[in-house]
Formats: structure tokens, sequence, C-alpha cells
């Protein structure tokens, strides 16, 4: 690898619910390439609160230290991506009403946004993100592209993702005190939308149901911008705990007999998934086993038909199902579909059989750090 790559190098950190990732990212042949990965278990989050504040110091500085070591240089400038819990999205119309027939210029919609980047007086907010869904001209002829076009009058449906204070406030402090001096912000669920419609090759707009491990999100995809953006204190690792209290194991044999769950399959009574850990056998039942994780699975399907079922907008789009929570199930797929009513899709990372192929936040972050820092 040529210093040429390695002096344009971005650094991009993953904020899982159960994962911290930091990632060494290069723009080559065109494309954002993951070309480095570090990534360090942790406590994670939920209901928009770290679970162990104090741990992100040495998870933090474990990081940087082998990305530090792999790469053999320090790292100054950061791009962290926030996760939906920490974030909030605020869609606004916003318009321009010129004298005469006007040909519309990129400073024209840049002036729309800088107009109206009035959430700084939020306490509680900064804005990380904004993106438009669409431009509306005269005689409502809408577009995605209208530099160039001539109109009187200018309307964007525009998309704006703003950040908790609190959790730029503290990440900024975390990595200054180990020595990065510049650290930037960026919607995690923005850029995983982002790669996902360029998977999914179409104009439309698209739900991304990311279910992780204890949180999860749904964010619905216009234009190049966000027109809905959730999140709830629920996924995987919920499955684990219902196996665990239910057949009375531990939790990380719970999680070893989640992985052997197939609910496509009909079983006999005397029927078993069977794993083998620290020279132990641990059996459980199939039957059983399968309604444990159909409960619940299918609780997080119902919540995800409501937060789809608010607005009629949302009404026949497409669902991506992505995220380690449910998507490795067979037949997950199938229970999402029937309580939401909506095609249900497959969204993981091209080219990618491994376990990781549902970790599509990682890509999605590494393609528009590229974009906008």
């Amino acid at each position: 690898m040529g210093d040429f790559v390695l002096n344009k190098l971005k650094y991009v950190l993953d904020i899982g619910s159960s994962t911290l990732r930091l990632m060494a990212v290069a723009r080559i042949s065109g494309q954002s390439r993951i070309i480095a990965e570090e990534d360090i278990l942790y406590d994670g989050f939920m209901d928009g609160e770290f679970l162990s504040v104090d741990e992100l110091d040495d998870v933090l500085s474990q990081l940087l230290d082998r990305m530090t070591s792999k790469m053999r240089r320090p790292i100054k400038a950061l791009v962290v991506g926030v996760p939906s819990e920490f974030c909030i999205c605020v869609c606004k119309r916003i318009s321009r009403k010129f004298v005469d027939l006007h040909k519309i210029t990129q400073s024209d919609i840049l002036n729309l946004y800088q107009n109206n980047l009035n959430f700084g007086d939020s306490e509680e907010y900064s804005v990380i993100n904004y993106s438009p869904m669409q431009f509306t001209l005269d005689d409502n002829h809408t577009t995605m592209s209208p530099v160039g076009m001539k109109s009187t009058t200018l309307i964007m449906d525009a998309s704006f993702i703003l950040a908790k204070k609190s959790f730029l406030t503290l990440m900024t402090e975390k990595f200054n005190s180990l020595g990065v001096e510049t650290v930037d912000f960026i919607s995690t669920a923005l850029g995983q939308a982002m790669a996902c419609e360029r998977v999914s090759d179409t104009n439309r707009p698209i739900a991304v149901v990311d279910i992780g491990h204890i949180t999860s999100s749904v964010c619905v995809y216009k234009g190049e911008g966000l027109a809905l953006l959730t999140s709830f204190s629920m996924g995987g690792g919920h499955i684990s705990s219902d196996i665990m209290q239910v057949l009375s194991m531990g939790f990380k044999e719970a999680e070893l007999i989640k992985r052997k769950v197939i609910l496509t399959v009909e079983s006999e009574k005397n029927e078993y998934y069977e794993v083998c850990t620290r020279g132990n056998l641990i059996k459980a039942p199939i039957n059983i086993t399968n309604q444990i994780v159909r409960s619940r699975i299918e609780m997080i399907a119902k919540i995800v038909a409501d937060i789809l079922g608010m607005d009629e907008v949302f009404k026949g789009i497409d669902i991506y199902l992505t995220g380690d929570g449910i998507a490795n199930f067979k037949g997950a797929k199938s229970i999402l579909k029937d309580f939401t009513g909506l095609n249900v899709y497959e969204y993981k990372i091209p080219f990618d059989n491994s376990k990781d192929k549902f970790q599509t936040a990682k890509t999605g972050l590494a393609s528009l750090a590229e974009i906008v820092v």
C-alpha cells in the first residue's frame, strides 16, 4: 500500500450496541474501502445512554492503540458514527420565491440550508447532517437535481439529523484526552440507508430495519435524506435472554443454541438443538426453542409495523432487514412480512458471506465519511 493511500486515510468509529469498531477507510478506484479494522465487545447502550461510561476510556484507548500499531502512524482526526438512539430526525419544507424566472444554482440550495439551521438554540441537540428529500419547482415539477433548471419558486423538502449534545461532548472529550485532535460526527442510519439505496437500485423510498443486539432502529430513506428515524431498545440479545430464562441455561450457552435455530423447521417432540461447550453437551428442545425465538421476533416485528404504520406515506414501502439481531434466522423475514404486510428483503454487505455480512452500518459509515467529512 503506497504512502499516497495512507496519507488519504480516514478513521471511522462504528458504535454498535455490543461492539465498538474502528476502521481505516481509503478511497480506491473511486470507491470507499475499509482497509483495516479493529473491534472490541463492550457493555453497549440502551435508552439513549451508555450502560458503562467509565468502560469507554479503556475500550477506546485499546482501539486507538491497536489501529495505530497496525497503521504505524498516530490518529489525529476521527469520524464518529452516531447511533440512532442518540439522534432525532426533523423534516422541514423550505421555500424561496424569486422576482423573475431564475436559473437554480448550487448556492441557492446551500442558502436554503444555511438560513434554516436554527437548531443551534437547542440545549439538547445539534445538527450533524442535512440532506434533500425532494425539490419542487414551478407547476409542481419535482426533481432531485434542480441545478441548472429555471423556476420562479424553489421548494425543498429537507431532512435534518440532530444528535444529543451530551453524546457529542462525551465522545469529543474522550478522544481529545487520547490525543485525537479533530472529532467529526455523522449519522450511522443515514450512511446505512444511502448504501442500501445503492444496493436496492430503486428510486422509491425504502425502509431500513437494523435489529441489533440490545437496540434496533428503523429509518425511511427518501431522495438523499431520512424521512423517518426512530429506535427502540430490543434486539437479538433479548432472544438469548429469553432462551436462558425459559430453558434454565447460562447466557453464553443460550447464545450458542440461538445460532442453531431454524424457524422453518417442523420438529418432533423429542428432537433437540445440540451444542458442545467446555466439554459439556447442551441440549434444547427444537419446538420449545423455536417458540421462544419466534415469540420475541414477533414482538420486534409488531414494533416495526407500528412505526411504519404511523403514516400513510409509508404504505407499500419495501423493508430491507439488516443487523445481527434477527436477520440470520431462517424464517425471520416471513414473520416481519406477516406483521407489516410489506415486502421484506435482506440487506447485507455485497459479496460477503461471512458471519459479519449483516453488519452494514460499517460500510455505510465508510461511504458517508468519504462524502461529507
